[in-house]
């Protein structure tokens, strides 16, 4: 055979070479040494085989399905000026938080520029399973949050706590840890607070030290402002079925059919004078409001009449009274419309009768065409207007049971999302 060239054969015990062949080199005999390593390398392996698999499939499964977050915006928000742009600042509940050191349940404060979305900084307030906080005003410098640890000065430009609560220069240890004993005056740009002893101090945006409050202030502040555990905020977060423009542009909603939910948005204009009518189902109109000083009078039967009665006798209970019935005219009651700026009017209203789903529209002011329209989860939470004009809406997303997001409304009347509570990819899955 011709393996026999090569390998020989084996004849009475001994091997037979073929001609010109020599004999090959003995089998080397195994290093026990080695021998153990590959034993231990085997079982090794045998033994973290099922860990690995396991981690694999885990990883893949954090990877197949979507991070869920609850986050749960709440309606004290401001939309203020930095560096020449609208930036929102949000305060939103927490309660997904992950990470390793990472408390469970937090309220949080982020800063997004409207231009582009970018989110500038988040910033732990506290770690409170619930409570009220609300973001009364900023500038270049500083960010002014009032909540239930007392005042929050925070860095516009990093988010970072410059100073708060009892060591807020100026009020020290007579702090109010309320977010009711504080406000933002829009006439003397300045915040007020309520201190323990009851007195009000101010401190101007920018500057982080109180000092006693003007008069002008103190008397527009000293009836709203208190020391209550719980902050009001049915002004920030109310609908209106009336708005008006600075310009007399009027808008209001009226039903059509009633039994159907079926309404019309009225506009009316006088430059040019003309009346457009675009309908809708269940409409309602955001307003663009916020937390203004709410001057009023205490009687002496324990009722708060609410309302400026400067120069009536607090003792006249009947002036007193008719002049809460002339300040109780609708007339006196519409508000701005949120939008108005940007030539349109915000509208909300369900996709049809048989709908649960919101819709938040923006109708165009001049011709009533409707510009765009955004899904919501539920009742849209407030519109708000910066001063640079841009105006956006803190609304759920579909799927979304409570506010989780901002819709910037752009100049052709369409709305772009902001998500508020994003982390990085890996952080929602690894921690």
């Amino acid at each position: 055979m011709d393996t026999n060239r090569t390998t020989g054969y084996t004849l009475n015990g001994s091997t037979v070479l073929p001609l010109g062949s020599t004999l090959p080199p003995p089998r080397r005999k195994a290093d026990p040494q080695q021998v153990r390593v590959r034993i231990r390398r085997r079982f090794l392996l045998a033994l973290l085989a099922p860990f690995l698999v396991g981690g694999l499939i885990v990883v893949a499964v954090l990877f197949a399905l979507p991070s869920t977050r609850d986050v749960d915006i709440v309606p004290g928000a401001a939309v203020i000026g930095i560096d020449g742009e609208d930036v929102a600042v949000v305060v939103y509940d927490d309660s997904s938080r992950p990470g390793l050191f990472e408390a469970t349940f937090q309220m949080r404060v982020a800063a997004f520029r409207l231009s582009d979305g970018e989110q500038l900084w988040d910033q732990r307030l506290n770690e409170d399973l619930a409570g009220d906080a609300i973001v009364l005003a900023g500038d270049d410098t500083s960010v002014y949050v009032a909540s239930e640890h007392g005042l929050v000065i925070l860095d516009a430009a990093t988010g970072a706590v410059r100073v708060q609560g009892a060591d807020v220069p100026g009020i020290g240890a007579d702090a109010v840890l309320s977010a009711s004993a504080y406000g933002y005056d829009t006439e003397a740009n300045v915040v007020v607070a309520l201190t323990g002893s009851g007195a009000l101090v101010q401190i101007p945006v920018g500057d982080v030290t109180a000092v006693p409050a003007e008069a002008a202030v103190a008397s527009r502040w000293r009836s709203s402002l208190d020391a209550g555990p719980f902050l009001d905020e049915t002004e920030l977060t109310r609908q209106v079925d009336a708005a008006v423009t600075p310009g007399g542009t009027t808008f209001e909603i009226v039903s059509v059919a009633e039994a159907v939910q079926r309404d019309a948005l009225v506009i009316t204009s006088t430059d040019p004078a003309q009346v457009i009518r675009t309908e809708f189902v269940d409409a309602t109109l955001l307003p663009s409001v916020g937390r203004e000083p709410q001057a009023g009078v205490l009687l002496s039967t324990g009722q708060y009449l609410p309302g400026d009665f400067a120069g009536i006798d607090e003792d006249d209970l009947e002036a007193l009274l008719a002049r809460s019935l002339e300040m109780a005219s609708p007339a006196d009651n519409i508000v701005p419309a949120a939008g108005a700026g940007q030539g349109m009017v915000l509208v909300q209203h369900k996709e049809s009768v048989n709908a649960d789903r919101m819709l938040l529209s923006s109708v165009d002011i001049a011709t009533g065409r409707i510009l765009g329209t955004a899904g919501m989860q539920t009742d849209a939470l407030r519109a708000l207007t910066g001063p640079a004009g841009t105006t956006v809406v803190i609304t759920a997303a579909p799927g979304a049971w409570s506010a989780n997001r901002l819709l910037v409304v752009e100049e052709d009347g369409s709305f772009r999302p902001i998500d508020v509570g994003t982390l990085p990819w890996w952080v929602p899955r690894f921690g």
